[in-house]
């Protein structure tokens, strides 16, 4: 069995072939949420996930533009996405906005005999918990994931990837497809095959990313933020 494991895409599809074109056929892809904002073309990542043999659930991204809600991103990205929750919202068509609002804040399967467990940020609080991140120690990896019953929890949310294990349980952070944040601005993505979970990155052409990204029709300043995002794989 081989299982993509992937968080964060962002609206960024180039990353997310890339990632896919790397991989090949799986039997089967996770992604912990935040399918959507910041990227320029939301509806071309919804389609290519749609035709996948996809497991996903809605982070805090999703929520904010299927429900015009409040991304409570951290503060130097909240002006960010609250100019592209706006612009999403309206570039997605109303059976797209629908399919997001009934993605689940958590999801559970059992693939060839493991338990599987998928939320956006932590199980505590799936949408907005920025806490489950690298470096975090065994004693707050244990609070925050007290009551999982499953071998691998999946999350994402923080654009960091992590492996962990903790007692029994393997936390598993893929980073992000279409936004890194550690400084490597390559495409982040996890694999699970054979029992054996592994982190990969891949290159992709992010000049697409960005041309699409100059196009939109909002402030130069918050244009030019999120291309260097993605040109340097960090905020600043």
């Amino acid at each position: 069995m081989k299982v993509l494991i992937i968080s964060d895409v962002h609206a960024n599809p180039w990353a997310l072939q890339a990632v896919l074109d790397e991989v090949g056929p799986v039997d089967r892809v996770l992604c912990a949420g935040d399918l959507v904002n910041y990227g320029p073309a939301p509806r071309a990542v919804l389609k290519v996930l749609q035709e996948q043999p996809l497991l996903a659930v809605r982070g805090n991204h999703d929520h904010a533009v299927a429900y015009s809600a409040d991304p409570r991103a951290s503060p130097a990205k909240q002006p960010l996405a609250l100019t592209m929750r706006e612009w999403t919202h309206g570039e997605l068509a109303a059976t797209d906005l629908s399919w997001l609002r009934d993605l689940p804040l958590r999801q559970s399967c059992h693939i060839a005999g493991t338990r599987f467990t998928l939320v956006h940020a932590t199980p505590h609080d799936p949408l907005y918990d920025y806490r489950l991140r690298a470096g975090a120690g065994d004693e707050l990896i244990r609070e925050l994931t007290t009551g999982i019953e499953a071998d691998i929890l999946v999350v994402g949310h923080t654009h960091w990837p992590l492996r962990h294990t903790v007692g029994a349980l393997q936390v598993v952070n893929p980073g992000s497809v279409g936004q890194p944040l550690d400084g490597d601005a390559r495409a982040s993505y996890a694999l699970w095959q054979d029992g054996t979970i592994t982190l990969h990155r891949v290159e992709y052409d992010v000049t697409q990313a960005v041309t699409a990204l100059e196009r939109l029709p909002i402030a130069a300043a918050h244009r030019m933020a999120l291309a260097h995002i993605l040109r340097r794989g960090q905020l600043s």
